[in-house]
């Protein structure tokens, strides 16, 4: 099965998900998507509650929220683990993720987005992000003190996420 995967050019939100995909041998179709035209369809609202990229079209529906596209994807060949060794892992897996979203990627779209022109430049607000991304980046770098890998003893959607949001920053 092919899926096709809604979202800009470029996307960090994306890159965990095309990661994943490739470590799996998934083959998702990303067609050209351009932010304030094809999000405005009818069709695309359906499937976005809140008219947000990446949404993944796939046989059984869609599904919206970069985070959920990505563990969809990690658990298709379930031999490479990328969503976790079993339950506790797994959690784990999950846990790095949620932190990601609020403690790395917040304040990294606060910093960044201004030098990409989505919002104004707000210099408070930008010494504000960067130290609060360095101090998310204290909390990732104590937990990987000693071993390679955030979750057990391989990649996971653990690494790759984190990895993927600080592309830009």
């Amino acid at each position: 099965e092919t899926y096709t995967l809604r979202v800009d050019a470029g996307n960090f939100r994306a890159f965990k998900i095309l990661v994943a995909a490739e470590l799996n041998g998934v083959s998702i179709d990303v067609p050209s998507f351009v932010p304030g035209t094809d999000d405005q369809t009818d069709d695309f609202k359906s499937q976005s509650p809140m008219g947000r990229v990446p949404v993944l079209t796939t046989a059984a529906g869609t599904l919206f929220e970069s985070n959920a596209i990505a563990r969809f994807v990690g658990g298709m060949n379930p031999a490479n683990n990328l969503n976790g060794a079993g339950f506790f892992e797994e959690a784990q897996v999950s846990q790095w993720m949620d932190f990601c979203t609020k403690e790395i990627d917040f304040p990294a779209c606060v910093w960044m987005y201004p030098t990409f022109g989505y919002t104004p430049a707000n210099e408070a607000a930008t010494a504000k992000a960067k130290k609060d991304l360095s101090a998310a980046l204290k909390v990732v770098e104590g937990a990987l003190k000693g071993k390679d890998f955030l979750v057990g003893s391989a990649m996971t959607l653990a690494d790759i996420t984190i990895v993927s949001s600080l592309v830009y920053p």
